[in-house]
């Protein structure tokens, strides 16, 4: 049906997402609203909760949102999911928060249809 992701060089973490979208006829090429998520791997190795976020920014213009629930960070912004670049973005955001002592913990998004 979707024969844009077949295309692709996989992506493992960010095809499950794009598959669950696509079985709600989403094909990830419209803007919409994203949030990732990033922990610390290690509380007693990772860097500050600042310099995570410095990390994020040097990548991807984001607003950061507050959470109660962990240590973690959660930074969102608009734009498509079923890229090349997309890809690129994620696994850039992945490694260099690693060297900072974090763990990506991928993204989620709204079904866009229509």
């Amino acid at each position: 049906m979707f024969t844009f992701f077949k295309k692709r060089k996989k992506h493992p973490g960010n095809d499950k997402v794009r598959h669950v979208l696509a079985q709600h006829g989403d094909d990830g090429t419209k803007v919409r609203h994203v949030i990732h998520f990033a922990y610390p791997a290690d509380a007693s190795r990772a860097a500050g909760m600042a310099t995570a976020k410095e990390t994020v920014l040097q990548h991807v213009e984001v607003n950061f949102t507050e959470t109660d629930e962990s240590e973690g960070i959660v930074f969102e912004h608009y734009r498509e999911v079923a890229s090349v670049e997309f890809d690129e973005l994620t696994d850039a955001l992945k490694a260099a928060l690693a060297k900072d002592g974090w763990k990506y913990d991928g993204w989620e998004c709204a079904v866009e249809t229509g």
